[in-house]
């Protein structure tokens, strides 16, 4: 969507061609493949988008210029080198190539030359140097395991991974001049990204597909127990208030990650004022909860709202969270015969309903390192309101970590929890992990360990700082080395 404005401009109907949004993973987890169906919403798109194009005479003239008394053929191959350098972010020098472009518009001339444009676009949008960030590398084979990157592909890298987009004006300039081909000159185009207003929330963007706060989206709620949920004002309001603490965070707390998973600062609106016993408005104001109800993102309402079910809490689910997004640590599938969870009782609590995973020993295996960990967020319900009782008892937040390498023990609320998460040299790791996953859009590898050893040795050097990331990763040799391609190998 986003290269397609920055190509072609807004483009009426794109969405409803592009189909149901398919969210794909920006931290490296393995996605299926096309289906036909999103193959067919691909070609639906490139078509809307080309009619869009030669439908509008200011589109073409700007997109496909063709002068009266020009060779119609002769504006096409300019169409093909210039509008696909950009939609390809490389260079079309070969002229077969070119030649196999040119026949898709020759077939849509025979009617017209806007005809031929309009095939031709559709083409190119359906190509998978346009669908893809393809990377075959350069000739400069750094040993056997690596070559280098070409400017080109750097600076697609740098430009989808700040911006979401291709790369601009500016950005090409330093392909041309050569910026592109040294760490230091990366480094250098990436402080003018990060200021550009496309590139300023590039760590809020990090934080909040870390914390699957996109899933509130699609996050379902039982709205008879839940009457609030039928509010589109209160769903917005609950990621308007993480994205404020993810400012907060990152530009008043030194973006330590200590601060991120402890911080007492909590923010609300009119919406939220009740979860913190406030009236509020239409902006969001700083409160400070130093009651031991507030921890960071651990206790931010929109995560836990998330990280619950549609009418009650989820030990399971929370504690799965901070084993999988805070730890790095990958759990095996469930089995395919778990039995029914039991019904939703107001006469017991959570913890009293999850009690059998502690005896039956086809659950307790993975069970006692997610509950014991979730437990601790009981006292939040699953709107993540602070709540004293749970089935007409007393909460009990008490919990236990094992299985870690320096935060194993007991702890009583999700503040004690934090400060275990706070002090881990693991989450540390983890966090470094996670970032390499965002940026570079893949898992790391048994090669990327050098890379991994200096993103962290980075993070850890600017005091934890989140704001250092960027420039670590970009430094690293995982961003701009790949592996040598094997030419030999069939497809």
């Amino acid at each position: 969507m986003n290269t397609v404005r920055d190509l072609v401009g807004d483009v009426p109907g794109l969405d409803a061609a592009l189909g149901p949004a398919v969210e794909a993973s920006s931290f490296g987890l393995l996605q299926p493949d096309v289906t036909q169906v999103e193959l067919e919403h691909f070609q639906d798109a490139a078509d809307v988008i080309a009619a869009a194009v030669v439908g509008n005479p200011a589109a073409l003239d700007r997109i496909a210029p063709c002068e009266a008394g020009a060779e119609p053929s002769e504006c096409a191959r300019q169409l093909v080198v210039d509008f696909g350098a950009r939609a390809y972010r490389a260079p079309i020098t070969d002229a077969a190539d070119i030649e196999r472009h040119l026949q898709l518009f020759d077939v849509g001339a025979e009617t017209s030359y806007e005809h031929g444009v309009e095939l031709l676009l559709r083409g190119m949008l359906q190509s998978p140097r346009f669908l893809y960030r393809v990377e075959i590398g350069t000739s400069e084979k750094v040993s056997d395991r690596a070559v280098k990157l070409s400017p080109y592909e750097v600076a697609a890298r740098l430009s989808y991974m700040l911006w979401g987009t291709l790369p601009d004006a500016r950005l090409s300039e330093a392909i041309e001049d050569g910026s592109l081909t040294t760490k230091e000159g990366i480094a250098a185009q990436l402080g003018w990204m990060l200021a550009d207003e496309r590139g300023e929330k590039l760590v809020n963007r990090f934080l909040g597909g870390w914390t699957h706060l996109n899933g509130l989206n699609s996050l379902v709620k039982d709205e008879d127990a839940f009457p609030k949920w039928k509010s589109r004002s209160f769903r917005e309001s609950l990621r308007g208030q993480a994205d404020a603490f993810f400012d907060h965070v990152l530009s008043n707390e030194g973006g330590k990650l200590s601060a991120l998973l402890t911080s007492t600062t909590v923010f609300y609106n009119e919406d939220l004022g009740g979860y913190y016993g406030v009236t509020g408005d239409d902006s969001f104001q700083a409160l400070q909860r130093t009651d031991g109800t507030a921890s960071g993102i651990l206790t931010l309402p929109a995560l836990l709202a998330i990280q619950a079910k549609p009418a009650e809490s989820s030990p399971i689910y929370r504690g799965k969270f901070v084993r999988e997004a805070l730890l790095c640590q990958q759990l095996p599938a469930p089995p395919a015969n778990i039995p029914k969870p039991p019904e939703v009782d107001p006469n017991s609590s959570t913890r009293e309903r999850l009690s059998q995973h502690e005896v039956d020993p086809s659950c307790v295996g993975c069970h006692q390192l997610l509950d014991p960990i979730g437990f601790g967020f009981e006292h939040f319900d699953s709107l993540g309101r602070y709540r004293e009782l749970d089935g007409g008892e007393p909460v009990d937040a008490s919990g236990k970590v094992i299985a870690t390498r320096d935060m194993n023990g007991d702890f009583d609320g999700v503040a004690a929890l934090g400060a275990k998460l706070a002090g881990s040299a693991e989450v540390e790791e983890c966090v470094a992990r996670q970032w390499f996953r965002f940026a570079i859009a893949r898992f790391e590898q048994d090669m990327d360990g050098c890379s991994m050893e200096s993103l962290l040795e980075t993070f850890k050097a600017a005091g934890q700082d989140l704001n250092a990331l960027p420039r670590a990763v970009v430094e690293t040799d995982a961003f701009l080395y790949r592996r040598p391609i094997d030419t030999k190998e069939t497809p």
